[in-house]
């Protein structure tokens, strides 16, 4: 496996992607960064984590190209708060990755480190009773409104992700690997993740 390694992790909600950062970041002995990378954020843009919170994953309010801003032309104090937030977001996963050796969660780290090394990003999905059960479970809900949660947080999630990298979130071509956790399970999922860095 290479040295100081980072590995990003997208996620369908429910599927467990949490879980097996957490713990894949506890096996590799890595930092792990997933809503901890909101208070970093809100330091890079001078934004509340409140705010920071309000637009985390989510497609709010007015929103502007990002070609500008992605090319580092744009004086991130001219922009919007909502493109602030997410500048904020993409500067503070960049200074992580520079670090080395971390499991980053969701917020597009993977597009966001894309110009980066030793990055290998996995998606996490599982089927829909699988994760309505498991959000229904977590979140003392019955399943009907899991089921609303799911499907909410997921569009919220794609719409995000879809317009700040240009690529579709989800689809196998957008990431090194995509996995299965409702049929391997948390442990086989987190098993598989690091029999496949073991082969870089």
């Amino acid at each position: 496996m290479k040295n100081n390694m980072v590995i990003t992790i997208g996620r369908q909600y429910g599927s467990g992607g949490r879980e097996i950062g957490e713990k894949l970041a506890e096996r590799l002995g890595y930092a792990y960064y997933d809503t901890q990378i909101l208070e970093k954020a809100a330091d890079e843009s001078h934004l509340t984590e409140s705010i920071m919170k309000r637009y985390d994953e989510k497609m709010k309010d007015g929103w502007l190209s990002t070609s500008s801003w992605m090319s580092g032309n744009t004086d991130i104090h001219h922009l919007p708060v909502p493109l602030k937030a997410v500048v904020g977001q993409f500067e503070a996963i960049r200074k992580i990755g520079r670090k080395g050796s971390a499991v980053i969660v969701g917020r597009c780290a993977d597009y966001a480190l894309k110009d980066q090394e030793n990055v290998f990003s996995v998606f996490v999905h599982a089927d829909m009773e699988q994760r309505i059960a498991r959000v229904s479970k977590r979140n003392h809900i019955d399943e009907s409104d899991a089921q609303k949660r799911i499907r909410g947080i997921d569009k919220e999630r794609a719409s995000y992700y879809n317009y700040y990298t240009e690529k579709e979130w989800g689809a196998c071509a957008s990431y090194n690997l995509s996995i299965d956790s409702g049929v391997l399970g948390i442990e086989g999922a987190v098993e598989i993740i690091v029999n496949c860095l073991q082969s870089l």
